[in-house]
């Protein structure tokens, strides 16, 4: 019994390390495992000599924060105005110190690709109009790449489960037939 225990326990470390097995006359120069996908929310970045910010897009809001390049000094009471060609143009309302919104009509940034957007802030007397990219990736593509590597998994589970499944039926059944010789 004791045998059959460790049979049972090499061969499941044997499926499980299926992907780790030797192999001849490979350099080892593979391509970079790709990385994780971490879906992050479409942001764009500027910066001038008196102010920086970050925009977020968030559902159907930009979010802005704002502050100053020098400090990093939250900017509050700002005017600020968001314009991407025809699709945008429209002012942002302050919701804390530094931190502005602006909700976007159905079909602005729906689709995916580059916006360029313009940015004119209006901080008391100091004023400023920044150029900035917001990016939207394809989420199409990037779900069909995480679901074929979320699947690499599922065979070597898969095959360990049934190794696992007839290792325990031949226990079961040779404990049967033990049973039956003693009566």
């Amino acid at each position: 019994m004791k045998s059959l225990f460790i049979l049972m326990m090499f061969l499941i470390s044997l499926s499980m390390m299926s992907e780790a097995n030797a192999h001849g006359n490979d350099d080892h120069e593979h391509a970079a495992p790709a990385a994780s996908i971490i879906q992050v929310a479409p942001r764009a970045s500027a910066q001038t000599e008196d102010f920086e910010l970050v925009v977020v897009l968030q559902g159907r809001s930009l979010i802005i924060y704002l502050d100053r390049f020098a400090n990093n000094e939250l900017v509050a009471g700002a005017q600020i105005e968001v314009e991407s060609g025809n699709a945008l143009n429209a002012p942002a309302k302050q919701i804390a110190p530094g931190v502005y919104v602006l909700e976007l009509a159905k079909g602005v940034f729906d689709k995916a690709g580059k916006y360029p957007l313009a940015i004119s802030v209006q901080a008391g007397e100091i004023g400023d109009v920044m150029a900035a990219s917001l990016e939207i990736p394809d989420l199409s593509e990037q779900e069909h790449a995480h679901a074929e590597e979320s699947r690499s998994w599922w065979w070597p589970a898969l095959a360990a489960a049934s190794l696992i499944l007839a290792l325990l039926t031949i226990v079961f059944v040779r404990q049967r037939r033990a049973k039956e010789e003693f009566k």
